[in-house]
């Protein structure tokens, strides 16, 4: 029996170094074969890029449109065709949200001034008269609401609400609060900053020393800005809201200030 079974593995070891002596001959085929002669590599190479297409450019058309997705022209300065005038318009608290607000606002404080009234007399007030009892009939308070402490914060709210936030939102809405230019002018050499049709600021063009680039990547701290700095070392901060614009935006506005007045540009991206 010992003899059949040493006949029966004979086979198996046999495969085995076959199979050894496979492996051995690829790994000794790979660090012994001669190597390549390096105009054969840089021929091959040659072949291999001449036979790629040639790589397609950008062209001017499509340029003009990629920039004009990062900094919408009516997102950079207005400039005269000329070219010796730049402005920065400041659009003034007329804004949508704005006028939204001054009319739902004043609307809501007085709801809340109605129903604070209302738990203070012990009766809804709108019943008062027949046409606010008809048309008014959603203010009338609740049973659970009682003067203190509801019915006083609601008068609290209502009151400031309605007779002083209300009217100064319509006063900014109405006359358009802010709103103005900044101009920078070749002509005369000035920059006037205008707003509310006064003449806030008069500086001479040959008192800038730089124009200034902030930018840092904190949400709340951070400063992102383009401002102008004097020959004394005095900023100018002229931007409306800086904080509204892109990152390219702004690189875009500080570099062509600076070429305008023909002064350096200071970056800070922290």
């Amino acid at each position: 029996p010992g003899s059949l079974c040493t006949m029966a593995r004979t086979p198996f070891r046999l495969m085995g170094w076959l199979f050894l002596g496979l492996i051995t001959w690829q790994i000794g085929k790979t660090f012994v074969s001669p190597p390549v002669a390096p105009n054969q590599v840089n021929h091959r190479g040659l072949s291999a890029l001449q036979a790629e297409p040639p790589q397609q450019r950008i062209n001017p058309t499509d340029r003009q449109t990629l920039a004009n997705l990062l900094a919408p022209p009516d997102q950079l300065f207005e400039e005269t065709e000329d070219g010796q005038i730049l402005r920065e318009k400041y659009p003034g608290g007329r804004q949508p949200t704005s006028v939204f607000w001054a009319i739902v606002q004043p609307l809501v404080s007085l709801g809340f001034l109605v129903v604070g009234l209302s738990a203070y007399f012990g009766e809804p007030i709108v019943d008062w008269n027949p046409l606010t009892a008809e048309y008014l009939g959603f203010l009338r308070p609740s049973d659970g609401i009682n003067f203190l402490p509801q019915g006083a914060f609601m008068c609290f709210y209502g009151f400031f609400g309605f007779f002083i936030f209300g009217p100064i939102q319509w006063y900014i809405n109405i006359f358009n609060i802010g709103q103005g230019v900044c101009e920078f002018n070749k002509n005369d050499g000035m920059m006037y900053i205008v707003r509310n049709n006064e003449m806030i600021r008069e500086v001479p063009l040959e008192d800038f020393q730089a124009v200034k680039f902030e930018w840092t990547n904190l949400a709340v701290l951070g400063a992102r800005d383009v401002y102008l700095i004097t020959q004394e070392g005095q900023e100018i901060h002229f931007m409306d809201d800086p904080e509204v614009y892109s990152k390219f935006v702004l690189e875009k506005r500080a570099a062509r200030l600076s070429e305008f007045l023909n002064v350096e540009l200071i970056v800070d991206d922290a």
